[in-house]
């Protein structure tokens, strides 16, 4: 299996990063063609590594809807319709991912030390006061549930600390954090303010968002 995954390795570094090149220089064409094979590559990988999907049935719409998501937002340009198409993706996503991180969890750390729930409600209710000033209408509802998806996600990742192994935690965890970092840059900068190189930092923190909780799922042995 180490070979397989370091010959997918070497497949998917070039598509990646020619995606950040496409990025960084604005080269949106190129960006139809790369962008759609990394969420693909994602789930090929995890299957390659556990070779079962019902088991396994909420990761892979996790990643599933995830794409549907990516293939919205990527012509969203075309029509601002694509955009709320492309956030109901990710909070389809959003919902298979606290799926997968409760499964079989009756108390996990967060039940345990209710406290560090304080961050994600401050973290939540800040961004929501920084962005919603620029909406109006329906789109107001709509990412204030999304939002609330998002960090409700990143709380059920961290709620697997002690219940899964280090690795796991960790790199599910961290990759939570991403995944909310990702998304807030794209609120900031399409509500709020325009960020320099938000499209390149969006996506670099997107991708590893996606790639370490893929392979914080496959260590996910019990302690």
């Amino acid at each position: 299996m180490k070979k397989i995954n370091l010959f997918l390795h070497i497949l998917i570094i070039p598509v990646f990063i020619a995606e950040l090149i496409s990025r960084w220089n604005s080269f949106h064409n190129l960006d139809y063609i790369t962008k759609p094979w990394l969420l693909i590559w994602i789930g090929v990988y995890f299957y390659l590594n556990t070779q079962t999907i019902r088991k396994e049935l909420f990761v892979y719409l996790a990643f599933f809807f995830s794409w549907i998501g990516d293939l919205f937002l990527m012509v969203s340009n075309i029509n601002g319709l694509y955009f709320y198409a492309g956030v109901g993706g990710f909070f389809l996503a959003q919902l298979s991912y606290i799926r997968v991180f409760t499964e079989k969890q009756v108390k996990g750390y967060l039940f345990r030390n209710p406290v560090w729930l304080i961050p994600f409600i401050l973290y939540l209710s800040g961004m929501l006061y920084l962005i919603t000033g620029g909406m109006q209408g329906v789109m107001i509802p709509i990412i204030v549930i999304y939002s609330f998806s998002l960090i409700s996600m990143s709380a059920a990742a961290m709620n697997r600390k002690n219940m899964v192994s280090d690795k796991s935690f960790y790199f599910v965890f961290l990759g939570s954090v991403l995944f909310v970092i990702s998304d807030s840059l794209i609120a900031i900068n399409k509500f709020y303010i325009q960020l320099e190189s938000a499209s390149f930092l969006v996506m670099l923190t997107y991708f590893s968002a996606q790639y370490l909780i893929m392979q914080g799922l496959l260590a996910k042995d019990k302690r």
